[in-house]
């Protein structure tokens, strides 16, 4: 059965696996060989892909490429990487709740006195 607390983290999850595309950036220490390439974004699995135009120019490098709003350029999403970044979200955060929530009401032990 769901519980409300399942509910919450899938909420959490949900939302942190959509923004982080938006997060984690792609970086690029030299000049690729294409000036255009298809760049996947999000973590721990990536699942936004866009296509990037890079500047020509070698001086422009090292360079920080930030996902671009889906609104403002067209963006592929692959269905597979986005369920496995969920699925590591809700596990880490429920994981986290699991472990606070254990801590912050565990009963004190009271020993014995000695007779």
């Amino acid at each position: 059965m769901i519980r409300k607390k399942d509910i919450i983290i899938a909420i959490f999850s949900l939302g942190f696996t959509i923004i982080s595309p938006f997060i984690f950036h792609s970086y690029y220490e030299g000049k690729p060989e294409s000036t255009n390439q298809n760049i996947v974004f999000g973590a721990p699995f990536p699942f936004a892909e866009q296509t990037i135009s890079f500047p020509e120019d070698s001086d422009s490098y090292p360079l920080e490429v930030k996902f671009t709003s889906p609104f403002e350029k067209e963006t592929d999403y692959k269905v597979v990487p986005f369920l496995f970044s969920f699925f590591s979200y809700f596990l880490l955060f429920f994981s986290l709740y699991t472990i606070f929530s254990r801590y912050i009401t565990r009963k004190p032990k009271h020993e014995e006195e000695p007779a």
